[in-house]
C-alpha cells in the first residue's frame, strides 16, 4: 500500500458565521494505493472551530503504519474496517481520522464494486432532503432563498448571533417569513453567541416565525430553554460518545443532533452517534464545516445510510470553490444514493 498527500488551498470570500469568516480555505488530499486501485480521502480542519489544525492532521497521516491499514482494510465487514482504521489515529485527531475512513471507505468501493452509501448500509435509491445554507438574515437573504426555492429546496439555515444585533436580525427574520410565506422551513444557528438569558429572551420573540429548530444558542445550556422552538446540539457534541447522548439531551433539552464527521472524528463515529439518536427519538442533521467535494462525498454517504426524515445539512456551500470541482449527486433539493464504486471520483493520481 503506498500513501499520498496533497495541499489543497483557496480564497472563499463568501465563507463565514455571524462572528467570524475564513476568507481561505485550506485541506490536505489524501490517497490510499493498492495495486492499481486507489481510494481519496480528505481532512479540512476548519480554524477556531475544529479540535485540530492540518498540520497536525498531515503529520499523523505520514506516520501511519500502512501495514496495519491494509490489515483493516481487508476486514469483512465496513463498518469494522473502520472503526478499525480510526483506531490507528488518536482520538483528537478527527481530521486525519475522517481523511483515512473516507479513503479506505474509497478504497473498498473498488474492491467490490459498490458505492459508499451501500457499503455503509444505504438501500440502492436512497434519498434525501436538503437544507441550503443562506448564511445572514441580510439584504441578500430574500434573493438567495428564492433562488434555491426554484431550485427544488425548502430548508433554510439562517446564521444569526452578531454582537449586540439582535433586534436588527430579528427583524429581517420578520422580512424573510412576511416575503416568503409559511411554506419555507426555516432553521437558525447562534453558534453559541448568546448567553442563557439572552438566549431565553430571544427565543421567546422568534416563537412567531416558525423555526424548525434553533442550533447551540448559548455556549452551556444548564437546563432546557422555555420554548417551543426545538433546540439543536453541534459544538456541543465534541467528545461526546453515543453512551453520553441520553444525558446531553436530556440537560439541554434537544431534540435534533447536527453530526459534522469533520469535526467529530469520522463516518463510523457519527454512524454510532446517529444510530442512537435514532433511537432516542432525536433528530439527525448530517453536516459539514466547509468541508471540500471529497469530505462532502463520504459525508453524503453517512446521510444517505443513516434513516431520518430530518432535511440534511449538505447542499453545495461556498467552501467548495477552494478545491477542485467533483459533481455532486443532488438534484431539485435532494441527494441521491449513487451507483458507482466507493466515492464515484474520477480524479488524477496525487503522485
Amino acid at each position: 500500500m503506498k500513501l499520498s498527500l496533497r495541499r489543497v488551498s483557496g480564497t472563499t470570500p463568501r465563507v463565514r458565521s455571524a462572528q467570524r469568516a475564513w476568507p481561505s480555505r485550506s485541506g490536505l488530499l489524501l490517497e490510499l494505493r493498492l495495486g492499481s486501485l486507489r481510494g481519496f480521502g480528505e481532512a479540512s480542519p476548519l480554524p477556531g472551530f475544529s479540535p485540530d489544525t492540518l498540520e497536525v492532521a498531515e503529520a499523523a497521516l505520514r506516520a501511519l503504519d500502512l501495514a496495519a491499514v491494509e490489515r483493516a482494510l481487508s476486514l469483512e465487514d465496513t463498518e469494522n474496517s473502520l472503526d478499525a482504521v480510526a483506531c490507528l489515529l488518536p482520538t483528537g485527531q478527527p481530521a486525519a481520522r475522517m481523511a483515512l475512513e473516507t479513503a479506505v471507505l474509497d478504497l473498498r468501493g473498488h474492491q467490490r464494486d459498490r458505492s459508499a452509501p451501500t457499503l455503509l448500509g444505504a438501500k440502492p435509491h436512497a434519498e434525501r432532503k436538503l437544507a441550503w445554507l443562506v448564511g445572514l438574515p441580510d439584504a441578500g437573504a430574500l434573493d438567495v432563498i428564492q433562488g434555491a426555492e426554484r431550485a427544488g429546496y425548502g430548508h433554510f439555515k439562517i446564521k444569526l448571533g452578531r454582537p449586540d444585533n439582535f433586534q436588527t436580525e430579528l427583524a429581517d427574520l420578520h422580512t424573510l417569513r412576511l416575503a416568503l410565506g409559511a411554506a419555507p422551513k426555516l432553521r437558525l444557528d447562534v453558534n453559541r453567541a448568546w448567553s442563557e438569558a439572552e438566549a431565553a429572551a430571544a427565543c421567546r420573540m422568534l416563537e412567531t416565525l416558525d423555526i424548525e429548530f434553533l442550533e447551540e444558542p448559548c455556549a452551556a445550556l444548564l437546563g432546557p430553554l422555555d420554548t417551543r422552538i426545538p433546540i439543536a446540539l453541534d459544538e456541543s457534541l465534541q467528545g461526546v460518545g453515543p453512551d453520553e447522548l441520553e444525558a446531553l439531551a436530556r440537560q439541554s433539552g434537544a431534540s435534533v443532533v447536527v453530526l459534522k464527521p469533520m469535526i467529530l472524528g469520522g463516518l463510523s463515529r457519527c454512524l454510532k452517534l446517529g444510530r442512537r439518536a435514532n433511537a432516542l427519538n432525536l433528530g439527525v442533521v448530517i453536516s459539514h464545516s466547509f468541508d471540500g467535494p471529497v469530505a462532502l462525498l463520504a459525508t453524503a454517504a453517512l446521510a444517505l445510510a443513516l434513516p431520518t426524515r430530518t432535511a440534511q445539512g449538505l447542499a453545495p456551500h461556498a467552501g467548495l470553490i477552494a478545491w477542485p470541482q467533483h459533481p455532486l449527486p443532488i438534484s431539485h433539493g435532494l441527494l441521491h444514493a449513487w451507483s458507482n464504486p466507493g466515492l464515484g471520483i474520477v480524479s488524477e493520481p496525487i503522485n
